[in-house]
């Protein structure tokens, strides 16, 4: 009797013995022990994250060590599984249990960074970590993922997303919003305080005077510079403001009707101190135009010639100073001084002036030359004047 309960007593501490070894958690190899002790097996528990599957084939890997089994699971899930060992160089198992585990029993990593998707999908740390998978959120928001780093990818288990970066910092994604003041590779952006430059891709163009919504990866160098990598991350949001020239603010479109007072590689205007560029004319011409405010200056948008400079009306017998005028006559005579430069008297009906004519615009003129000039009206010794600052302002026409 004695014996028999010596002999229970071992048996359920073999029992025992053999259920705590098979729940031991780890890629231990464990002996099954059984009442008899007839065979053994290497018995494998492990958990860990599919990070590859295809086909009835999938790869686990916990944070430090890989097995390979014959079964098709879902990547990015933990899973446990249990089984034996059968090509231990190659760490495959035979699986005859699995089952879907909270990931939380895994050693993750947690990344807080910023995403973005160009040739692959990286979080930006700045430093770039490439990502198994692409999130589903804008790029350049910030994110925090939680996963594992396996190969050179890092595995997504999970993430939640915040906000974009309100400040730009060197190396990481910034999204701007401003209009566009120069079309160039870079261009320029201004944000409503301060210019930006952006370096497009290629055959990419902005548009001058357009609002736009642009994404890159900041430089902070003395002006904001922002990389785009893709056409995709730049948006159009429409039109600026239209102001009447003289109250416009830098990145408002200035509307106007102003007479051309010098015509160069750009426009001097009577009703402003800035410079046109963007567009043609001629000394006198009357344009109307809509341009976009720069720092310094305005740029064409919409420009055209509404009164030619032929249209103004003669000015020989009612001048106007410092006013861009046409006078329209007969040369009746002309002197000619030592250092080369000529007046010559132009008169029409009862009314005349002398046209200054310096050696460096290198005309001629003769009597009885009917001309038609455009430039300002001045004096010469008290006596009224007219001046052209170059030859195109001097039509010849014929002889009398």
């Amino acid at each position: 009797m004695v014996k028999l309960k010596k002999l229970e007593i071992v048996f359920i501490t073999l029992s025992f013995l053999s259920l705590a070894l098979l729940h031991y958690i780890g890629t231990e190899k464990i002996t099954a022990i059984t009442p008899n002790e007839v065979e053994k097996e290497d018995i494998v528990q492990f958990i860990g994250l599919c990070v590859y599957s295809k086909g009835s084939f999938s790869v686990l890997y916990n944070g430090t060590e890989t097995i390979r089994i014959h079964k098709n699971l879902e990547p990015n899930k933990a899973y446990k599984v249990m089984g034996k060992t059968i090509d231990s160089s190659k760490n495959i198992i035979d699986a005859f249990e699995v089952m879907e585990v909270s990931p939380e029993l895994l050693p993750l990593e947690t990344l807080n960074g910023t995403f973005w998707k160009g040739s692959a999908c990286y979080l930006l740390l700045p430093m770039k970590i490439k990502l198994n998978k692409c999130l589903n959120v804008p790029k350049g928001r910030v994110v925090k993922v939680d996963g594992l780093f396996y190969g050179k990818k890092f595995y997504v288990v999970r993430y939640t997303q915040e906000g974009f970066l309100k400040r730009p910092k060197n190396n990481m994604p910034f999204t701007i919003k401003g209009v566009v003041l120069d079309d160039r590779n870079p261009s320029t952006i201004w944000n409503g305080s301060e210019e930006i430059r952006v370096y497009l891709p290629y055959k990419t163009e902005l548009k001058i005077g357009d609002v736009v919504e642009i994404t890159g990866i900041a430089k902070l160098y003395s002006t904001l510079t922002l990389y785009v990598e893709d056409s995709s991350d730049i948006k159009f949001l429409g039109k600026p403001n239209i102001t009447e020239i003289g109250r416009e603010n830098i990145g408002d479109i200035a509307y106007g009707m102003c007479q051309v007072t010098k015509s160069a590689r750009y426009l001097k205007l009577n009703c402003t101190p800035l410079k046109l560029y963007g567009f043609s004319a001629k000394l006198g011409d009357i344009i109307e135009f809509k341009a976009i405010r720069r720092k310094n200056s305005l740029y064409c948008i919409d420009c055209r010639v509404k009164i030619p400079r032929e249209k103004l009306s003669n000015s020989i017998c009612q001048p106007l100073p410092n006013i861009p005028s046409k006078i329209h006559g007969r040369v009746s005579w002309i002197k000619t001084y030592a250092n080369g430069f000529s007046i010559a008297n132009i008169t029409n009906e009862s009314c005349w002036v002398l046209l200054k004519l310096p050696k460096s615009l290198g005309v001629s003129l003769h009597e009885n030359l009917t001309i038609t000039a455009f430039g300002f009206h001045s004096t010469y010794r008290g006596m009224p004047a007219f001046e052209i600052p170059s030859r195109d302002e001097l039509c010849l026409e014929k002889y009398s």
